[in-house]
């Protein structure tokens, strides 16, 4: 009877202590802290490190912020061929050279850099992983800029000018073929095009991401060093940052060819040996954390400069002009007639202030409006024969 005493007690302790050691794993595994919980909480300023390679060659890369407490965000775009000394190469390259999708550390030191940030965090997909990803979303809303035409492979691609709401394969698709001159800067405001739709869905897609049935798979299509949780609560960040308010930035630079390893490419070395960007990344800090209500002058008007003159590279150098003095913008290009005697200001929202913004920083009175609901711009800037490169001669007002 004794013997049957102990053996019951051993066995009721036993479960006890199983009990016990259940839920204090539980408890632990449900109160720690995650890796970007923890970052947020010592700096609010998030940062995340976005790559989409090909076989370990990034073709999208960009440096995603986004403010814990204010819910702002902003995107640097981050092009392959942003040259420079890469010492661990022992040469000059682009910083794609750089990348390795199974230890990314040395391009994401390099970025830290180029930036004077530190980056904490790394996301990197795959082209498939990207395809796939978007399909988990349900597909992007992408703005065309022009009419698009793929006619290479069995499966052609057409794609009309306005908004397109595309699956994985055909948004990666279009992302790759318009992105291959990345120092061109209607491609970059393409790449900033395929980014802003990305985050707007991730934006809308920001709890279903957080479903428990969902994490499995979408962990598999990230590739990252932080726990699962941790991905949830970058999530949960992005999901109060408002796409449409997001601030865009570009590298401003010049264009060199350079001989590298027997082949030449055309690299990108950033203004002022790299002061400028760091200048830039601190004002977006500055920006981040600016509370609703103070004005809204810091949020940049996003725009696209348009050349309706016969000077070659008037609206790509008035787009760098205008990139410089805090202007957002997005693409260049021509416009419909080569002889416009007058520059013109077209309001895409119809709110009236982002226009005179505008008007005001390059001296013209003609604003009109013509929204156009689904356009990616806030303001279209169509240059005329009065437009000197920075003003608008006093002679061409009315």
């Amino acid at each position: 009877m004794a013997r049957d005493g102990f053996n019951m007690t051993t066995i009721f302790l036993v479960i006890i202590f199983g009990a016990l050691v259940t839920t204090l794993g539980f408890l632990y595994v449900q109160l720690r802290t995650d890796a970007v919980s923890a970052a947020v909480a010592d700096d609010p300023s998030l940062r995340v490190l976005v790559v989409a390679h090909d076989e370990g060659t990034p073709f999208l890369s960009f440096l995603l912020f986004a403010h814990a407490k204010t819910g702002r965000g902003a995107v640097l775009d981050i092009p392959g061929s942003v040259g420079g000394v890469l010492r661990p190469l022992g040469r000059v390259d682009g910083i794609d050279a750089l990348f390795d999708a199974a230890d990314p550390h040395l391009y994401r030191r390099q970025v830290e850099s180029l930036t004077g940030t530190t980056v904490p965090f790394v996301f990197s997909y795959s082209a498939d992983q990207l395809v796939d990803f978007i399909d988990l979303l349900g597909g992007l809303d992408i703005f065309v800029i022009a009419d698009y035409r793929d006619q290479a492979g069995a499966d052609p691609m057409l794609l009309p000018s306005g908004t397109v709401r595309l699956d994985g394969e055909k948004a990666v698709r279009y992302l790759r073929k318009e992105g291959e001159a990345s120092g061109d800067l209607e491609q970059a405001g393409r790449r900033q095009a395929f980014t802003q739709a990305f985050l707007r869905e991730v934006h809308a897609s920001s709890e279903f991401l957080q479903h428990r049935q969902v994490v499995p798979l979408r962990d598999r299509l990230i590739e990252t060093s932080l726990e699962s949780r941790g991905v949830g609560t970058f999530f949960d960040i992005l999901g109060r940052v408002d796409p449409d308010r997001i601030i865009r930035r570009r590298i401003q630079g010049t264009l060199r060819q350079v001989e590298v390893e027997g082949r030449t490419r055309e690299l990108l070395f950033p203004h002022f040996e790299g002061q400028w960007l760091k200048q830039t990344v601190q004002q977006i800090f500055t920006a981040l954390q600016a509370v609703e209500g103070t004005g809204g002058q810091e949020i940049p008007v996003v725009l696209e400069v348009l050349n309706g003159t016969s000077q070659t590279g008037l609206a790509r150098r008035t787009g760098d002009y205008l990139q410089e003095v805090g202007f957002d913008v997005q693409a260049v290009g021509n416009a419909e007639s080569s002889s416009l005697e007058h520059t013109i200001v077209i309001d895409r929202r119809g709110l009236g202030d982002t226009a005179a913004r505008v008007a005001e920083a390059i001296g013209t009175r003609r604003v009109v409006t013509e929204v156009i609901p689904e356009s990616s711009v806030d303001v279209t800037l169509i240059l005329g024969g009065d437009f000197d490169g920075r003003t608008v001669r006093s002679s061409g007002q009315q």
